[in-house]
C-alpha cells in the first residue's frame, strides 16, 4: 500500500486531514495549520468549460438579437448549448430590471427626498 503526502496547496504544509467527499465521489482535504487561509481543497481539480470567446460572445448576441433560440445557436456556431445559455445567464445579471419592477434602493431614496 503506497502513501502519499498530502500537502495544502497554498501554504505547502503538512498538517492537511481528510475532510468528507464530493458528491462526485472526489475526496476533499483541509488545511489544520492555523496561520493558513486555504480550510477547504481538492488534490485535483477538474477544469470548468472554457467560456467562450469574446468574438463568440458578440456573435451569440447578434444571433440572439435576431431571434435565433440557444439551440440554433449551438449548432450555427458549433459551441455547445450548456455554454450559449451559461452567455445568456451571465448577459442577463448585466441588464436592467423590467419596467415596472421597483428596486428596494427606490423606497429609500424617495424616504430620502421626502423627508
Amino acid at each position: 500500500m503506497a502513501l502519499t503526502q498530502v500537502r495544502c496547496p497554498d501554504c505547502n504544509g503538512l498538517n492537511v486531514v481528510k475532510y468528507g467527499k464530493q458528491p462526485n465521489g472526489e475526496q476533499r482535504y483541509s488545511c489544520q495549520d492555523p496561520r493558513c487561509e486555504r480550510t477547504i481543497f481538492l488534490l485535483n481539480y477538474r477544469n470548468q468549460p472554457a467560456v467562450a470567446s469574446p468574438s463568440a460572445r458578440t456573435r451569440i448576441i447578434e444571433l440572439a438579437l435576431d431571434g435565433a433560440d440557444a439551440m440554433e445557436i449551438s449548432e450555427t456556431l458549433g459551441l455547445p448549448e450548456e455554454e450559449v445559455i451559461r452567455v445568456f445567464q451571465q448577459l442577463s445579471r448585466l441588464t436592467a430590471p423590467p419596467v415596472g419592477v421597483r428596486s428596494r434602493n427606490r423606497r429609500a431614496a424617495t424616504k430620502i427626498a421626502a423627508g
